[in-house]
């Protein structure tokens, strides 16, 4: 079945991107990004427009682009969305859908990319979309959340995705 043409990815924030540091604000976090995580989102964006989907707490949407700023993500991602400011959270399907209005392109032509099956994959999977698993070696598998895809590192999502969008 060949899917129709990808026109936007999401991203996880926190261990998809930006090393988390558990029980601490993003402000109070030391920005260290993953490996490959710059250089994929510089790959993929003249394809894609980029977008992340976060589920976070103290902080929201000013305070993710100041963290971006800090990384050196910023001029590469296109949209954002915190559960804090939205009010929703993955796997919640609406934010899926406020983050494709605000990328500007339909919710059918995403897909997302995260580190945790229950709330990044289940959420991408209830809202139609392929859900792309970044599983850390720690990660057990979920016998109730089966991702569209897996990879191990960020450096193999390009190829991931082309895979994913030129199958028949």
């Amino acid at each position: 079945m060949t899917r129709k043409p990808l026109k936007g990815i999401f991203f996880d924030f926190g261990n998809t991107l930006i090393a988390e540091e558990p029980d601490k604000h993003l402000w109070e976090m030391a920005v260290v990004p993953l490996p490959h995580a710059v250089e994929v989102l510089t790959e993929l964006k003249p394809r894609f427009r980029l977008g992340i989907i976060s589920n976070t707490v103290g902080s929201g949407d000013a305070e993710l682009a100041a963290v971006l700023e800090r990384a050196g993500m910023l001029r590469l991602i296109d949209a954002l969305v915190t559960s804090r400011d939205f009010g929703r959270a993955k796997p919640d399907p609406a934010i899926y859908v406020e983050g494709a209005r605000r990328l500007g392109v339909a919710l059918a032509r995403t897909c997302m990319v995260g580190d945790r099956l229950d709330t990044d994959i289940a959420g991408a999977l209830n809202a139609g979309i392929p859900g792309i698993w970044l599983r850390h070696s720690s990660q057990p598998p979920d016998p109730g959340v089966a991702p569209t895809r897996t990879i191990v590192s960020l450096g193999d999502l390009p190829g991931c995705v082309d895979a994913l969008y030129t199958q028949s």
